[in-house]
């Protein structure tokens, strides 16, 4: 609340209300009351005053107002009413954001957001959101009404929002990636555009920004990382398998030959684990949405241990899914799991079935189990520690090939069975990718 004399100046106001505004009530009284609010909206609280002060009775009059000083980025409703000494009293009685929940929302969301009216294909901001305030750094009453691109937008970057602003004059949504000036620098975010035409035929919209410039960075960070190591790896490993291979072939000294052995097969472990890394990359770089036949990927994958591995199956004659190929290569490290870590002779079998909307495909073996250290890091997401010589890449592989197609992964032991099940959204797209359509070499591994 505050009290406003025959000329519009604060007399007093509340803690609360010049908290409000991010003064102390000492600071507001003299000040006149229409410096407080947005330039375009002095002139009817200065007429809804008038009234008020010149009225020979009781009066009370509203009028909706932008405090730009304040947190709300949104109108307030302001009551002025006759006191009995002939001053006025003021109350905001209503914020926007009390019942219109997309203000609420507006005001809340942790995305920078900035409402804008497009004149003469320049966004010229109409109003910001306060996480806009926090992330760029212009405070509300400096940037609106100014062009946005002005303001945001880096130097070398700029035909780049022009061809933006003009897809959102002709009322098309932008998606994309965008480099934009912060208070902390230049800074990548997800930026969205969403054109509107106002009642009276105004082209207007509002842009968010989401900021992904740590996990961008870091992504491309591990990415160099990973395939820098990978070349160094791969390259040092020709060196030590090849000079342990000659050490072993020329040992006179028994001992000395078996260190070559012990040696080489550390190498070929090694060498192993770079592959499988290699091949989890590969996977995963695929198409995750693309539809495929998960009961026709689970048969090759079985038909590829044979005969040297029996793997039995019992699949529907059709099974389509989403998840692209990478579900080949999901099914493929489960069954080659089973196979290389349960005694020779353990039965293993793939069966898929359809579940309301999901497909389910089950890798089943009566060997062991996966070791407690590895199921609690993949399927029950406990800290993760070493994996004995990757081991649980496959199994990761797995998990991360399901939850990119909107699935799952599930352990169970059961009656002396360990069953691992993918679980993939079933899929009714016309375009269902078959083995035919599929390079051998990507689907098809060569089994020794």
């Amino acid at each position: 609340m505050f009290c406003i004399d025959d000329t519009g100046r604060f007399t007093f106001a509340t803690d609360e209300f010049a908290a409000l505004l991010g003064r102390t009530p000492a600071e507001l009284v003299g000040t006149p009351v229409e410096a407080v609010v947005a330039a375009e909206d002095r002139e009817p609280l200065t007429t809804a005053r008038q009234a008020v002060n010149s009225a020979p009775d009781r009066l009370t009059e509203t009028c909706q107002v932008r405090l730009p000083q304040s947190d709300l980025s949104g109108p307030v409703t302001i009551e002025l009413t006759t006191a009995t000494d002939g001053s006025v009293v003021g109350t905001i009685c209503r914020t926007a954001g009390a019942s219109d929940p997309f203000q609420y929302l507006f005001d809340l969301i942790q995305d920078a957001v900035v409402g804008f009216e497009i004149v003469n294909f320049v966004p010229i901001v109409r109003t910001v959101n306060p996480a806009f305030v926090d992330t760029f750094g212009y405070d509300r009453e400096e940037i609106v009404g100014e062009p946005l691109n002005d303001y945001i937008v880096p130097g070398d970057r700029v035909e780049e929002a022009v061809n933006y602003d003009q897809r959102t004059a002709a009322g098309e949504v932008n998606y994309a990636v965008v480099s934009r000036e912060t208070a902390d620098g230049c800074r990548e975010f997800i930026y969205r555009g969403v054109p509107y035409d106002t009642t009276d035929g105004r082209r207007c919209g509002f842009a968010m920004y989401t900021d992904v410039t740590d996990s961008r960075r870091q992504k491309r960070r591990l990415r160099v990382l990973h395939r820098v190591l990978r070349h160094n790896l791969r390259n040092e490993l020709s060196v030590v398998l090849g000079t342990a291979e000659y050490v072993r072939a020329h040992a006179a000294n028994s001992s000395v030959s078996l260190a070559a052995s012990r040696a080489l097969d550390a190498a070929d472990r090694l060498a192993a684990v770079s592959e499988k890394a290699r091949s989890v990359e590969t996977a995963l770089d695929g198409e995750s949405g693309q539809s495929v036949d998960a009961a026709a990927l689970a048969q090759s994958v079985a038909d590829s241990y044979r005969p040297e591995t029996p793997v039995e199956t019992a699949l529907p004659e059709t099974l389509p899914v989403t998840g692209g190929t990478a579900v080949y290569d999901a099914l493929d490290n489960l069954v080659e799991n089973a196979v290389s870590h349960t005694p020779e002779g353990t039965a293993v079998r793939i069966t898929a079935e359809r579940t309301g909307g999901d497909a389910f495909v089950r890798v089943r073996d009566d060997g062991p189990g996966i070791p407690a250290v590895e199921r609690a890091v993949v399927f029950e997401d406990a800290d993760i520690t070493n994996l004995q010589h990757g081991s649980g890449l496959g199994i990761w592989l797995a998990r991360w090939v399901a939850e990119a197609a909107g699935g799952g992964i599930e352990y169970e032991r059961a009656d002396g069975w360990t069953t691992v099940s993918l679980r993939l959204p079933l899929s009714d797209a016309d375009d269902v990718l078959t083995l035919a359509d599929t390079a051998e070499s990507e689907v098809t591994p060569t089994r020794k």
